[in-house]
């Protein structure tokens, strides 16, 4: 019941949420696991007689439910539910006053026949019905209100009222009226028939699929319960089994989705190849390879990376000093820093600050480097040979080095962010000039 007052109270937010949620890209759920309440109404042998409320006679059920969907229309479900049924008689008649209530487990598994199939209806809509049918172990155990809170009897006079002494009983002038305490506290048994109290039972189901997000949907439903027993209400008569009817709503949470339109995205890649695929050459698969693009013919180490065997950070096929001592500073080509070539290489970068400043200048960079390069792109087409240590440069990979792309090199090597040397740029300022 509790559940059933929880959805009753967040009924405008999942309105509010349908109303938000238009994104509904046609998967399916594999797999669903449910939760709901809803009620139950009793049909069997005892009838409706006199005043009695239909209130009276409903009572609450909850279930849970996971289901496996099989392609794009059936599905199938392992149900378990628990609650109560009931019914009372109030009747002149003083034999017709008959009354129990039961509680009741039933457990099994259904066939679920789904609409939003692309065949009927499409998998992309947010409402969509559905039906199942199934077999179920059925329990039960069917007790009668005979007696008030005090431990009196009931005893039905023929005027419709309840009295503490039977109608035909001589001091029935003072017998004081009852009123029933919807206390069932007498076990239902039957004098000639020790029957059990569990049984099977086919629920048919027609319910609707509301898909309020992707991953989240509510189901609407009603089911008309076949019981392979007439013992619930503790009356075997008419040769007609018992029946029961319930009506709900449910939660479904999507564990697992489908998507028919990715489902053969991948047929044509060769997953293989791609995992044994070098493109550096070096016999050091991609997905180690630590070191990409290594240079042909470079003797490289387990990962994928050129061997450095003095350990000072430049690789051997670049280092111009063996053996360089443990903890040394070098340089690019694995030189240990001297003074010398430290004062060597601060003249070569305010040279360089110079060159900068007369070649590329703001004003330099702007309209007259663009008629320089625009007067190499007229001679050389789109294509040029660039020197293969300045192939960085070229970010937007169309063979030719522009005056920008000069500048970010520049920029990158004061930055400590590029692996050019104070030659390379030199080279490159020449270059610039010359392609």
């Amino acid at each position: 019941m509790r559940i059933f007052t929880l959805f009753v109270l967040f009924l405008p937010f999942f309105h509010h949420t349908l109303a938000q949620y238009t994104r509904n890209d046609g998967r399916i759920e594999l797999v669903t696991l449910g939760v709901g309440t809803g009620f139950s109404t009793f049909l069997g042998d005892i009838g409706t007689q006199g005043e009695v409320s239909p209130l009276a006679n409903i009572r609450s059920f909850h279930y849970v439910n996971f289901e496996r969907r099989f392609g794009n229309i059936l599905g199938v479900q392992i149900d378990a539910s628990f609650g109560k049924l009931s019914y009372n008689e109030h009747s002149k008649d003083v034999l017709k006053n008959r009354n129990f209530e039961s509680k009741t487990f039933q457990a099994g598994v259904n066939l679920v026949l789904h609409f939003d199939n692309d065949v009927l209806i499409k998998r992309k809509t947010p409402f969509a019905p559905y039906i199942s049918a199934g077999f179920h172990y059925f329990k039960f155990d069917s007790y009668t209100d005979l007696k008030d809170k005090d431990g009196v009897a009931y005893q039905y006079w023929s005027d419709g009222t309840i009295n503490d002494i039977v109608e035909n009983d001589k001091d029935a002038p003072n017998a004081t009226i009852l009123y029933r305490d919807y206390v069932y506290e007498t076990q239902l048994t039957d004098s000639t028939t020790n029957y059990a109290r569990n049984s099977f039972a086919i629920p048919l189901t027609l319910g609707l699929k509301w898909k309020i997000t992707p991953r989240f949907h509510g189901r609407f439903f009603g089911t008309y319960n076949i019981l392979l027993t007439d013992w619930v209400d503790n009356i075997n008569a008419n040769g007609n089994n018992d029946k029961n009817i319930n009506v709900g709503f449910g939660l479904h949470y999507v564990l697992r989705m489908k998507n028919k339109e990715r489902r053969h995205l991948y047929d044509d890649v060769d997953f293989v190849a791609i995992a044994n695929s070098d493109s550096d050459g070096d016999k050091i698969a991609d997905d180690v390879d630590k070191c990409q693009n290594t240079p042909k013919g470079v003797e490289v180490d387990a990962v994928g990376c050129p061997l450095d065997k003095d350990k000072d950070g430049v690789p051997d096929y670049i280092d111009e000093e063996d053996n360089t001592a443990k903890g040394a500073i070098v340089d690019e080509k694995g030189r240990t820093l001297t003074d010398e070539i430290i004062q060597e290489r601060k003249e070569a970068m305010l040279a360089m600050i110079t060159e900068r400043k007369s070649s590329f200048s703001e004003d330099a960079s702007g309209a007259t480097l663009d008629k320089i390069f625009d007067e190499i792109k007229k001679k050389r087409g789109s294509e040029g040979q660039i020197p293969p240590h300045l192939i960085e440069v070229d970010t937007n990979k169309d063979g030719l080095i522009s005056p920008q792309e000069v500048s970010s090199a520049m920029d990158a090597f004061f930055e400590g962010s590029s692996s050019l040397s104070v030659h390379s740029l030199h080279d490159l300022i020449d270059y610039f000039f010359e392609q």
